[in-house]
């Protein structure tokens, strides 16, 4: 009886460690916005006759559907616009453990049972978040003929937010197109794409399944910077 004791509480303090593994990563939802997808998709109707089943042109046609995207920071230094591919899904507000397969990012919604709901995005844009500036302190002189209590040092600067003037905009192509892009380690969108990246080094790879990945490493300190990965084939394994 102790042992099985023993092993449910065992059971009990492991599955908080796996699911943090399944899901590495941290989103945080800031805000959302019902977007209504502009492609939108077709639909033919069909009924049943005598003669059997006939499609029907008179309610057939484009239909626009609405759904409700989020934004989100995430712990690997990148923010995300996504949009559900159930139109139905949404996320409030919040904090959320997720991950990245390819192109999609999928969000754990957690549920009273202490599982959770696996809701599945497509990732609409990507961008390097913004990084607040260090602030700086400012001290206040003292006259040389005053002998009195030194005065108290002013208070910090606020922060400012990284302006778009210090971002470099990175824009990415590749031959042949539809390659995934990876900044830094993290995922960030398809070729062709355009992303908003901070001053410094980085390291730029574009993946395609059947050719060789591509690297680039690339140091910006703003303005606009354009690649053109050529993408070579992957030669067959002898």
């Amino acid at each position: 009886m102790r042992k099985m004791i023993g092993l449910f509480l065992l059971t009990l303090a492991v599955q908080p460690m796996l699911a943090k593994e399944d899901w590495p990563l941290t989103v945080t939802v800031l805000s959302t916005k019902n977007i209504e997808d502009p492609h939108g998709s077709f639909h033919l109707s069909w009924f049943s006759s005598n003669a059997g089943w006939s499609q029907s042109s008179g309610r057939a046609g484009w239909s626009h559907r609405i759904a409700e995207h989020a934004f989100v920071e995430a712990s690997n230094g990148n923010s995300y616009e996504l949009q559900p591919k159930n139109p139905k899904d949404m996320l409030l507000p919040g904090t959320y453990q997720a991950k990245i397969e390819k192109r999609d990012i999928k969000v754990c919604e957690p549920k009273d049972n202490g599982n959770c709901r696996e809701v599945k995005f497509w990732v609409v844009e990507a961008v390097q978040t913004a990084r607040a500036a260090e602030p700086t302190p400012k001290t206040a002189e003292l006259s040389p003929a005053s002998t009195a209590v030194a005065p108290s040092p002013a208070p910090p600067t606020p922060a400012l937010p990284l302006s778009a003037t210090q971002q470099a905009l990175l824009s990415i192509e590749s031959t042949p197109s539809g390659g995934d892009i990876e900044i830094d380690g993290a995922f960030v969108g398809n070729t062709p794409s355009t992303v908003n990246v901070g001053p410094g080094s980085h390291k730029i790879v574009v993946k395609k399944k059947g050719f060789a990945a591509w690297t680039k490493a690339i140091s910006v300190t703003g303005g606009a910077v354009h690649l053109n990965a050529e993408l070579e084939q992957e030669q067959p394994k002898q």
